[in-house]
């Protein structure tokens, strides 16, 4: 949480002083200030008019474990790990209190079912990040041509790097509880066939 309230008061308080000092608009300190500070509630109602429409008019079947597009390589696994993910996912803010489902811990680690609506919940989040952060540049084109330049790109800007994280842990997760599905399957399986 702390990660995301600075990044988006740097922001701000960048887009107002670049705004001020280094690249002076012909506004008064109150606009500048006013769009600064509308800067991250323009981005964060956008994102959220399509998380809303992604997680609620789209049908589960179009998050599914099993569709290719969710499959996640070793290869890109690996570049996680390369960017150091182990080391600061804990630190990204997790938004399941949206969904009533938290993705932070896998809390029933035994039920099958459970995990398989966790990698939903993950596949969900991802589709999520992934529009929220290309979808975003589309709001360069409500405002006039100066307001987009010297407000709302920055703020797009970072709400990309805030969308990409969570995205890269959300992928980097779903091998994992793939694995764990996977092997609950098979002992519910071997179950099955011991008790015939």
């Amino acid at each position: 949480m702390l990660l995301y309230i600075l990044t988006i008061g740097g922001t701000v308080l960048l887009v107002f002083l670049g705004n001020i000092f280094i690249f002076p608009a012909d506004m008064s300190i109150l606009k500048v200030s006013l769009l600064s500070i509308l800067l991250p509630v323009i981005v964060i109602a956008w994102d959220g008019i399509f998380a809303t429409l992604i997680r609620h008019t789209m049908p589960a079947s179009w998050f599914s474990k099993d569709l290719w597009i969710y499959k996640v390589s070793k290869i890109e696994c690996k570049l996680y790990e390369k960017l150091g993910i182990k080391r600061w996912k804990d630190k990204v803010l997790e938004l399941g209190m949206f969904t009533s489902f938290s993705k932070k811990t896998v809390a029933d680690p035994k039920n099958p079912e459970y995990i398989n609506r966790f990698i939903l919940e993950c596949n969900y989040g991802a589709a999520i990040h992934f529009w929220n952060f290309v979808l975003g540049f589309f709001l360069l084109m409500f405002f006039p041509h100066d307001i987009s330049m010297r407000f709302i790109l920055p703020g797009v800007i970072t709400n990309s790097f805030l969308s990409i994280l969570p995205l890269m842990i959300l992928r980097y997760n779903v091998p994992r509880l793939t694995r764990i599905h996977t092997v609950l399957q098979n002992k519910a399986e071997r179950s099955i066939t011991a008790e015939v």
